[in-house]
């Protein structure tokens, strides 16, 4: 088990989301509901899913997806991006789920501003540890996921 990540771009309201039996979107390939999970991030982390309505279906221009890792190798990542941050920046992503939830457009504009304001510090500070070099992928598949939320888009954790 581990946390994938999502990330849509340009979300576009669909009407009349066509369902199976069970309920399930049929064009689940194509649309994307943030349903149970946003609801519950909303309750814990208020906020964090501004421009984003969890009731909604949404069909999406772009999609992009990554492993964050396991719990606890996303946990540990984590973490070292608090020590890299040392209390600026990130804030809304150090101090989030690990394992469910969405972030909205609102808050993805101001994570991408601070990954890409940070890009050459993460890149010397992962040379100084054992790993850095995984780190350093993963700061960069943040950094594109809300890159791409930031445009009227969300990033799903699942």
């Amino acid at each position: 088990m581990g946390l994938d990540i999502s990330a849509y771009k340009n979300l576009n309201l669909v009407q009349n989301p066509e369902r199976d039996e069970a309920g399930d979107l049929v064009n689940w390939d194509r649309e994307w509901q943030p349903g149970a999970s946003m609801e519950w991030s909303e309750k814990h982390f208020p906020g964090r899913g501004e421009g984003v309505d969890y009731n909604a279906v949404y069909t999406f221009e772009e999609e992009f997806s990554f492993r964050a890792g396991s719990y606890s190798g996303y946990g540990a990542w984590r973490e070292q991006l608090s020590e890299f941050a040392n209390g600026n920046d990130f804030h809304e992503l150090i101090v989030f789920a690990d394992n469910e939830g969405v972030i909205g457009p609102v808050v993805s504009d101001k994570l991408a501003k601070d990954f890409d304001k940070n890009l050459n510090a993460a890149i010397k500070y992962s040379e100084t540890f054992v790993g850095g070099e995984y780190w350093l992928s993963k700061y960069l598949d943040w950094k594109d996921a809300f890159e791409i939320a930031s445009e009227n888009g969300a990033v799903n954790f699942r």
